[in-house]
């Protein structure tokens, strides 16, 4: 279990670089891409609940409901 926690740390870090260099990408995008943009954001941050919810439910044994409380995320 360990070094499955482990790798869901290391997961859920990759994943929130991920946003910052999109969102460092928004700042400085053409408008036309802006909404394409956002789209892949938003599915980052989907993944970012979902890691989130699997780490709380290790350490806990309960979820955290991200698919109840985050519109969107699957």
């Amino acid at each position: 279990m360990e070094g499955y926690v482990e790798l869901l740390k290391k997961a859920l870090a990759a994943e929130t670089e991920t946003v910052r260099l999109y969102t460092a990408i928004l700042a400085l995008a053409p408008q036309k891409h802006v909404t394409k943009l956002l789209e892949i954001n938003a599915d980052e941050t989907d993944h970012q609940s979902i890691l989130t919810d699997m780490l709380v439910e290790a350490f806990t044994g309960q979820s955290a409901d991200q698919e109840k409380l985050v519109p969107g995320v699957r």
